[in-house]
């Protein structure tokens, strides 16, 4: 499971262009480059309290959107398919049925694509 950092991070990276600019730029700043909210607020010319509704509200969106469209999951589960692939033909004595695994998790790859 990966941490609250990580989890917006990657939730960013897949709907961030949903979100307005401002709460783009807000979210960079506050988990990509370490600002306080105290240093965005002064950026921005807003409150600290401002800042950190603006971080939960765009949280919620992000974590909404993933409800509804399941893509950060999709694409984690097919980084964990691809990974089996790699670790089955990893290994020496490949016979027919690795390579029969390996193929049919690459057509459900395929076909969820």
């Amino acid at each position: 499971m990966l941490d609250k950092l990580d989890q917006i991070i990657l939730l960013n990276d897949f709907y961030g262009p949903l979100l307005t600019m401002r709460q783009q730029e807000v979210l960079n700043l506050y988990y990509e480059q370490d600002w306080s909210l105290s240093e965005i607020a002064s950026q921005y010319n807003i409150t600290r309290q401002a800042v950190y509704d603006l971080v939960k509200r765009s949280e919620r969106l992000l974590q909404d959107y993933e409800q509804r469209l399941h893509l950060v999951k999709r694409f984690q589960d097919t980084q964990a398919q691809i990974e089996e692939v790699y670790r089955l033909l990893d290994n020496a004595d490949i016979g027919q049925d690795t390579i029969d695994r390996a193929v049919e998790i690459l057509r459900h790859i395929s076909d969820s694509i």
